[in-house]
């Protein structure tokens, strides 16, 4: 009896200081330890499901195709849970999460697609009043100043991602359409206690990953300071602007309008790159017959029996673009006359005759210039690289736009990465060793 009383004594003890500790402790650090359970809870137990299913595959010697059957049931049954988690926790989470997306030599197909979401599909955390009180504590602005600065500001955010959201303004002083991006409040205290906890948890479930994080926490110093941002877009644009402006933009940034919390810039006109390629895949998908996901299938299938294509050898850019030109005018042309019939004679016929007479408009397939936009793509970071030694640290897909005029649109330059004349050297001669096939330039450059 004794001994029950002791260990009800010390429990009671022990709870009590837990309490005490608990609550002593600041609601950000409380809130910190309540996000680790929720990681520990909810991607703990799907972790361990692999773990076993390795396990099991080991003792039991299965083959090749049965692993990645297993495994692919898996990736299914777990992808959209794991998505879930992270949209819940935001933060340091929806940045992990987005650099894991962009890793498909690391996670599956189902991963990679369901994550990405993360680029700029976030529940936001501020409602349209929220994020208008937000820019006016940023900014020190009183509710009338707010609105002699903005004549129009969107409820709903453009996009909501990682540590902030973007919502469309209005200037009221030319009427320019602008982005205000937030950082959404608690972002940086949270992020210490965040990581701590996710770098646990790696260390316990997966420590070969453990490298990414310094990467990870090394992109973020910056990224809470929205001046420092705006600095980076206005020199980017300088240094881009009279090379690429034919082909590029650059969104600037408003200093007046700037601060830690709060960044307005250019608005730019366009949909994520990547969503562009697929929209004009799709239509040539539906053109022939299939479905954008089955031909993904379909090609995934054939990459994971066959390996990867080789370099890309069709049309170059130019004949691209003369292709699309005569493919407009050839449109052009045709329908003209149509035009002229449909507004002028068939305007008199009655509905039920209209319907049968009035010609339809011929619309052709229009591709997408993909070997403009890698050109582009490639030109532009090899400048950042080579020639200005000041580039995009974190060039994941939702960082770049199609924008409505066909140019590019480049976006969040949170996180820059400058080198200076040696180690722009140092690359170069990496680069031509790489493309000569060069293997002792290489080991040289590795030595040194």
């Amino acid at each position: 009896m004794t001994n029950w009383k002791r260990v009800v004594g010390v429990g009671a003890v022990g709870i009590g200081v837990g309490a005490s500790w608990w609550r002593l402790l600041p609601e950000d650090e409380r809130a910190g330890v309540r996000r680790g359970v929720v990681l520990w809870t909810q991607l703990g137990p799907v972790v361990a499901r692999y773990r076993l299913e390795a396990l099991r595959h080991a003792v039991f010697a299965t083959d090749a195709a049965q692993r990645q059957t297993d495994y692919a049931r898996l990736d299914e049954r777990h992808a959209d849970d794991v998505l879930a988690t992270l949209q819940r926790l935001r933060g340091f989470y929806v940045k992990a999460g987005q650099f894991v997306a962009q890793r498909s030599d690391v996670v599956s197909a189902p991963y990679v697609q369901r994550l990405r979401s993360l680029e700029d599909a976030v529940p936001p955390l501020l409602d349209g009043d929220g994020a208008r009180a937000a820019v006016r504590a940023g900014l020190g602005l009183a509710p009338p100043a707010f609105d002699a600065v903005f004549a129009a500001f969107d409820a709903a955010p453009l996009g909501s991602a990682s540590i902030g959201q973007v919502h469309r303004a209005v200037l009221r002083r030319d009427g320019k359409h602008v982005a205000v991006k937030i950082l959404s409040p608690g972002a940086e205290r949270l992020f210490a206690a965040d990581f701590a906890t996710a770098r646990a948890f790696c260390a316990f479930f997966s420590p070969e990953q453990l490298v990414m994080f310094d990467e990870i926490e090394a992109q973020f110093v910056n990224e809470f300071d929205y001046r420092v941002e705006a600095s980076n877009l206005n020199k980017m644009h300088k240094n881009m602007t009279p090379h690429f402006g034919s082909l590029i933009v650059v969104p600037r940034a408003y200093p007046e309008f700037c601060s830690r919390t709060v960044l307005t810039m250019d608005y730019l006109d366009g949909i994520k790159l990547v969503d562009g390629v697929r929209n004009v895949a799709r239509e040539w998908c539906e053109r022939n017959g299939t479905s954008l996901e089955t031909y993904e299938f379909e090609m995934r299938e054939k990459y994971l029996r066959e390996g990867l294509p080789p370099a890309y050898t069709g049309p170059s850019a130019t004949a691209i673009d003369l292709y699309t030109a005569f493919v407009r005018l050839s449109d052009a042309t045709i329908n003209f006359p149509f035009f002229l019939y449909n507004s002028t004679l068939a305007c008199f016929l009655p509905p039920s005759l209209l319907q049968k007479v009035a010609f339809s408009y011929r619309k052709s397939f229009i591709p997408l210039n993909s070997a403009r936009i890698m050109d582009t793509l490639l030109k532009v970071h090899g400048h950042q690289v080579l020639i200005d030694g000041f580039l995009n640290g974190d060039p994941h897909p939702g960082n770049f736009l199609l924008l409505n005029d066909g140019r590019i649109g480049l976006l969040d330059m949170g996180q820059i990465k400058v080198l200076d004349y040696q180690q722009r050297l140092f690359i170069a001669r990496l680069y031509k060793a790489l493309a000569d096939g060069d293997r002792e330039g290489l080991k040289t450059l590795c030595v040194d």
